[in-house]
Order: C-alpha cells, then sequence, then structure tokens
C-alpha cells in the first residue's frame, strides 16, 4: 500500500520566513544584459578549458582505444622538447620542484592537475611529463577527465635527476622576510589571486594583479631585471606561478610561504 501525506505551503515554512524567499531574484530581471551581469557578479575566473569541455560535450569524446599508460622517453630528451616549444609539466610536490627542476617546466603538482592544467595546456598540441612511474597512472587519469588526452609520453623524475637536468630553482621566503622589500618597491610583486579575493580581501602594497590562470600568456610583462616575488592566499597557487615565471625565463623569482594570510597575521600593511 502506498499512503500518501499532503502539507500545505504555510505549514512546510517557518513563521519567520516570508513568501517573498521562495521567489528567484534573478527572475526580477527584465532584459538580458542585466540578468548576465547580476548572475556572473563574484563568481569565479571560468577556467579556459571549459571550452574544451564544451566541444566534448557536444561531439562526444576522443576514443581512446585499449587503455594503456604514456610511453617513457629517454631522458636526456626533455631540454630539446622544450627548446622545441613542447609543454612539460613536472608533477612533482612544489617544495621539491622549487629547490631543483628543468628549466623551462612548469610545475602542477597532482593535486593541482585538474584544477590548473587547463588553463595553461594548448589542447592542439600534446603535453610531456615528468613524473614519477608510480604515480603515471593517477596522472593520466586526472589528465583525461579536463580532456587533455594527448600525453605524448613521460620522463621518470628520478632518471631526470640523476642525469643531472635539474639545473633551475626557485626561492621560499615568509612575509617577514619579505616584507621591508615589497613595501619599499624593491621588487616586482605579482599577486595571483582570483578578482574576487583581490577586491573583498585587499592587497599588499605595491602588488600587481594578475590572476594564475592568466600569467603564462602575461608572464613577459612582468620580467624586466628586478626580483620578482609571487604571493597569493597561502602559497600554493603562487608556487605554480613561480615555475611558470621561471619557465617564461625570470631568473630570480620567489614564493611568499603562507601569502596574504600570513602577512595579515604578521600585522603587517594591506591596501584595499
Amino acid at each position: 500500500t502506498t499512503e500518501i501525506y499532503t502539507l500545505s505551503l504555510h505549514d512546510a515554512l517557518p513563521i519567520s520566513v516570508g513568501y517573498e524567499k521562495l521567489f528567484n531574484p534573478m527572475m526580477g530581471y527584465e532584459d538580458e544584459e542585466t540578468f548576465a551581469e547580476a548572475l556572473l557578479d563574484g563568481q569565479p575566473e571560468p577556467p579556459k578549458y571549459y571550452a574544451q569541455m564544451k566541444k566534448v560535450n557536444r561531439e562526444g569524446p576522443k576514443v581512446l582505444g585499449d587503455y594503456q599508460l604514456p610511453a617513457k622517453l629517454d631522458a636526456n630528451d626533455v631540454l630539446g622538447v622544450i627548446a622545441d616549444g613542447g609543454f612539460v609539466v613536472d608533477t612533482r610536490p612544489q617544495k621539491m620542484f622549487g629547490q631543483a627542476h628543468v628549466t623551462g617546466s612548469i610545475n602542477i603538482d597532482i593535486g593541482n592537475l585538474a584544477s590548473w592544467t587547463g588553463w595553461f595546456v594548448d589542447y592542439d598540441q600534446p603535453i610531456y611529463l615528468i613524473t614519477g612511474e608510480g604515480d603515471l597512472g593517477r596522472v593520466q587519469r586526472i589528465l583525461h577527465e579536463i580532456g587533455v588526452d594527448d600525453i605524448a609520453g613521460y620522463y621518470d623524475s628520478a632518471e631526470v635527476e640523476t642525469a643531472g637536468l635539474q639545473t633551475s630553482s626557485y626561492d621560499i621566503a615568509s612575509p617577514d622576510e619579505l616584507s621591508d622589500a615589497i613595501i619599499a618597491g624593491d621588487v616586482t610583486l605579482i599577486d595571483v589571486r582570483r578578482q574576487t579575493e583581490w577586491d573583498e580581501e585587499g592587497h599588499l602594497p605595491n602588488a600587481h594583479h594578475m590572476m594564475l590562470g592568466y600569467l603564462k600568456e602575461n608572464a613577459q610583462q612582468f620580467i624586466n631585471g628586478k626580483p620578482i616575488v609571487v604571493q597569493c592566499r597561502s602559497g600554493n597557487r603562487s608556487a605554480i606561478g613561480a615555475s611558470i615565471l621561471k619557465a617564461a625565463g625570470a631568473t630570480d623569482v620567489t614564493n611568499m610561504s603562507g601569502g596574504i594570510r600570513d602577512w595579515k597575521k604578521a600585522g603587517l600593511p594591506i591596501e584595499s
């Protein structure tokens, strides 16, 4: 048997909730432009790979055939691939990459692959990986989930290190260590947070704002011979930004550990 219960709308709502709460405020706009502005107000920047996902959803995903891992490549070839314009992503932890990495590679650690690779990859070109053999399957699966299917191969991170190819690095420093240079304007400070964070949380003195997803295509405008400091909220996104700037040719790059969060905790000045 089936028991059917009925409940009036009045009974279903707390007394303190007015009936106006039932209506979607977006329905109050009468023209498309105003509606779109209100709907998008405060929304984060849409990742670039959304366009690729729209295409995949419309046309269907690429048929990959039998599942197989990307081919292992000779570690000594990685510099040639980079010199020819190849896109090489090192998936090791950020601290390891900062200490030593292949010049021209960028660092998107495994935890950030799904969120950030789609911002930087050219979907019409292959991607090359520097990663550990044990992480390869997981890395490939994550990339496939955002439509990055053309993986040309991978360089084993241990073999790359043994071959002595990790000749670049960047520094990591705390807000206290960097504050004097930042406030004096002796460094180029790049804040890679989202626009809403910049607007709502304030920013450090002398900061230039360039949301991380747009940094790769705009990196050259910040490379002018001055030391560069990259900063976000905590030091996670800015580590990716530091790797992008190093790959673009910057020589003196520092990632601010703790970001604006630790800057505020130290009682250092904030502008709005």
